[in-house]
């Protein structure tokens, strides 16, 4: 078997990274055309409608999509998978109408609490009918992923990322509608994609709804849920803070950076992760050697680690080719914003462990803690430091919630002590020391040297990365030297 899941995960993640390259860069390309079309203040409010619909795609979801693939794995017949899908998709087309019903009521409420006016609820309503399609597309992405359909994930991403920037580059820019613009391009990009799968779904799927196992995904998707809107009130509360206490246009350069820092997760660890964990899972359940893959998750943690220095060395260059020169203060909070997307992505490492074991009851009790953390950690940080204070702290907090996470699942799973946290510690060590350099000898040279001491500063950390892959002995250790991970139960 050795190598075998290296090239699987290579094969289907390079097709998975290709579609979501091509997705996500048609909101890549048109970051730069919101950041000159729109004010601070515009884009702030563009924020503001993320952070409400964040939230509200946690309930609209209900855990769907990890319940999918889960209870998808554990069927042995075509018909049982079939059932497994469209019990999903009869429970998601339940709670979007219940969602699409009380959509203003939540607007006014949303907009009352941000602004302390309703003036804006119209949109915020628009905002949230524009989740539905949004939503049942990332559910149905899950579908496809765990058929490993990548050839067919990669075309209707195409499609999608077409609609999408040719639809924005129509109403945003040629017809002038600003942020409801860009709520309209949402929407119709998704329904229209959205059509499309369904239409295969019918085609390929037959249909029929169980309620023994739409008992089983509720029992599994309930626990996530409040664990999920816990994660996203935690994600977002940074945002919360800052809106009342520093304004609009701090949202505004804050929230330039968390969509800057958002690229890893969606460029680097999203395509990884739609391969690795279903394969992951599938060798907990096979209950055969499992040391291969979490070899395969520290490689690209490595990878992770690289990017997310680079991010951190050129990030005021970054701000810089982006936006306009009014969003500047988005560098200062952006290598933070990076470095906790590599904890997050740890954490995601131990949270396959307990989905296979179904002990993910206790992750909810994680994000209570963490939430109680954040909201004294990020009001200190607020006043003491603004939003780069604000920045730093969300690195602290995603480091001690994974934390938490990496404990409770050693509990539960021997996934975590497969993992090679020695060799993973000196490289973040060697990345900090990295990072330290190039500040400390930033603004010291002349712009173009600055760049190549920082391109050199990255090569060296490329090479010293490189030298802690070294050989795999761990992996090359019998079974009684490295514990296996236990079953579910």
């Amino acid at each position: 078997m050795a190598g075998s899941e290296t090239k699987n995960v290579i094969r289907h993640g390079r097709l998975y990274g290709l579609a979501n390259l091509i997705s996500r860069s048609s909101g890549l390309v048109l970051l730069p055309v919101y950041t000159h079309i729109l004010a601070p203040v515009e884009f702030g409010l563009y924020a503001s409608t993320i952070l409400v619909t964040d939230l509200i795609s946690v309930v609209l979801g209900m855990g769907l999509g990890r319940a999918l693939i889960r209870m998808h794995v554990e069927q042995e017949t075509q018909a049982g998978k079939d059932a497994v899908v469209w019990t999903a998709m009869t429970m998601f087309a339940v709670m979007s109408v219940i969602i699409a019903a009380i959509a203003y009521p939540i607007a006014l409420l949303a907009t009352d609490l941000l602004f302390g006016s309703t003036n804006e609820a119209w949109l915020f309503t628009w905002s949230i009918w524009a989740l539905i399609p949004s939503t049942l597309f990332n559910l149905q992405l899950n579908y496809i992923v765990v058929l490993k359909k990548s050839a067919i994930y990669l075309a209707i991403s195409a499609l999608k990322a077409f609609l999408f920037i040719a639809l924005n580059l129509w109403i945003v820019v040629w017809l002038d509608l600003g942020v409801f613009g860009i709520v309209i391009s949402t929407f119709s990009a998704s329904a229209i994609v959205v059509g499309v799968i369904l239409t295969h779904m019918v085609r390929t799927a037959s249909i029929s709804v169980s309620r023994p196992l739409l008992v089983e995904m509720a029992k599994f998707g309930a626990p996530l849920v409040p664990t999920i809107l816990l994660d996203t009130v935690i994600a977002s509360l940074d945002r919360y803070i800052i809106s009342p206490v520093q304004g609009t246009a701090a949202l505004g350069y804050y929230g330039l950076g968390v969509r800057l820092a958002s690229l890893i997760n969606l460029f680097v660890t999203s395509p990884f992760l739609q391969i690795w964990g279903v394969r992951q899972l599938e060798a907990l359940q096979a209950d055969g050697d499992q040391r291969e893959l979490p070899n395969i998750f520290f490689q690209f943690t490595l990878v992770l680690l690289l990017i997310s220095t680079a991010i951190c060395l050129f990030s005021g260059l970054a701000v810089q080719i982006i936006a306009d020169d009014a969003y500047a203060p988005a560098a200062a909070v952006l290598p933070w914003l990076a470095a906790a997307q590599v904890a997050i992505a740890l954490r995601n490492f131990a949270e396959i462990g307990l989905h296979h074991a179904k002990k993910t009851s206790p992750l909810m009790v994680i994000a209570l803690i963490s939430l109680v953390v954040a909201v004294p950690l990020f009001w200190g940080a607020m006043y003491t430091a603004g939003i780069v204070g604000v920045a730093a702290a969300s690195f602290i907090l995603a480091l001690f919630r994974t934390g938490l996470t990496m404990i409770w699942a050693d509990r539960h799973s021997g996934l975590v002590r497969l993992f090679p946290w020695v060799r993973l510690s000196f490289a973040a060590i060697i990345s900090t020391i990295a990072v330290l350099v190039g500040t400390i000898l930033d603004g010291r040279f002349l712009p173009t040297q600055g760049i190549l001491l920082k391109i050199a500063i990255l090569s060296v950390l490329t090479l010293a990365l490189s030298l802690l892959l070294g050989r795999a002995d761990w992996m090359k250790q019998g079974a009684s030297d490295v514990p296996r991970a236990k079953n579910a139960g």
